[in-house]
């Protein structure tokens, strides 16, 4: 099978597992837009599936600790060997059959504790799944990096960043860690690679274009060492950096920060109307903007002519034109407004006319 490797990278309680859910929700959406299909495979269903009905039986309030907005993280009893693969097969469309597979998106997800130094094996592994996979997603807490210590809710409509914004950003986002893992895997790059920073929980930040720029800033100042590292001239032009501001939930904002045992923040968050239902939103923009970089290294593959990802990716698009052509008008339509920038690598999601 022709597959495409994408690592969440993310520590614990950010929302990795809460954004692949919503990725999940937004597969069986797209399926009307375009002629091919995001299949599950059966282990992949069971699980987002059980996560889904969690998510779509949340309250009025939810309470923000490890696996934010009310699920549990990504688990792994028996080390890395022990994790599952979440697996969407691109297929065509088939009247009364399951159609042929074009391509195979797997994404990983893991114990948010790998990030940390402290946890060697699971570095050492997010490292491999770093040099190996075509594109990283990077969750952010975006309250942890805007909300002050003391945060006024009466401020949520029309938010400003203060001075003492991100008071919680290093402990809950671990920024550092982040980069150190981007140093280790990316050192030395022989193929293209696509990282898209996710700012996640923050319906609260995004209402307004305004204010979507605003938590772009901010996410462009939390994250300056790892642009800087990114984009220094030794590898800036075989990385492609995009911010993305996903609603996960769509329906919970942003409400208050209270500390329990030990000056341990919790993050609050709330429905605007008791009777708004899950809604996760923008979330299919992570899928174009992908599939926009995999068109990209096929059309320009003489460049790259020994990357495995193109390789793979030359298997997937060579076998049905028609499927190229859906990708493109799909790819095409990602979002370019409110928050949604390539800060880098332009060159590597540009698409053929």
């Amino acid at each position: 099978m022709n597959e495409i490797v994408t690592t969440m990278l993310g520590a614990s309680g950010v929302g990795k597992t809460t954004l692949l859910t919503s990725i999940y929700e937004e597969f069986k959406k797209i399926d009307r837009e375009v002629n091919f299909k995001f299949l599950p495979d059966s282990a992949t269903e069971e699980i987002l599936q059980k996560n889904l009905e969690e998510l779509k039986s949340m309250g009025d309030e939810i309470t923000a600790k490890e696996g934010a907005r009310g699920i549990a993280g990504t688990s792994a009893v028996a080390g890395p060997d022990s994790l599952p693969k979440f697996i969407f097969d691109l297929c065509k469309k088939s009247k009364g059959k399951k159609g042929s597979e074009l391509l195979r998106l797997t994404f990983r997800d893991y114990p948010g504790s790998y990030v940390l130094s402290s946890n060697p094996v699971g570095r050492e592994f997010l490292k491999k799944l770093l040099r190996e996979s075509a594109a990283a997603i990077v969750s952010i807490d975006s309250p942890a990096a805007i909300e002050p210590h003391q945060p006024d809710p009466s401020n949520n409509k029309n938010w400003n960043l203060r001075k003492d914004s991100g008071k919680w950003h290093e402990a809950r986002n671990h920024p550092e860690e982040i980069l150190k893992l981007f140093k280790s895997a990316y050192s030395r790059l022989d193929e293209p690679k696509l990282v898209i920073l996710a700012s996640v929980k923050c319906e609260t930040y995004v209402q307004t274009s305004e204010g979507a720029l605003k938590l772009l800033e901010c996410v462009k100042d939390k994250y300056a060492p790892l642009l800087k590292f990114l984009g220094d001239p030794s590898r800036r032009d075989k990385i492609a950096v995009v911010h993305a501001p996903i609603q996960t939930v769509g329906c919970l904002f942003f409400s208050r920060i209270y500390l329990e045992n030990f000056n341990k923040p919790r993050f609050v968050f709330r429905k605007n109307n008791s009777g708004d239902a899950y809604n996760p939103l923008d979330n299919d923009h992570l899928l174009r903007y992908l599939l926009s970089f995999l068109l990209n290294l096929h059309n320009q593959g003489q460049l790259y002519e020994r990357s495995p990802i193109l390789k793979t990716v030359r298997k997937a698009f060579n076998q049905e034109n028609i499927f190229e052509q859906a990708v493109k008008q799909f790819a095409k339509t990602r979002k370019t407004t409110d928050g949604f920038t390539v800060l880098q690598g332009r060159h590597l999601l540009n698409i053929k006319e």
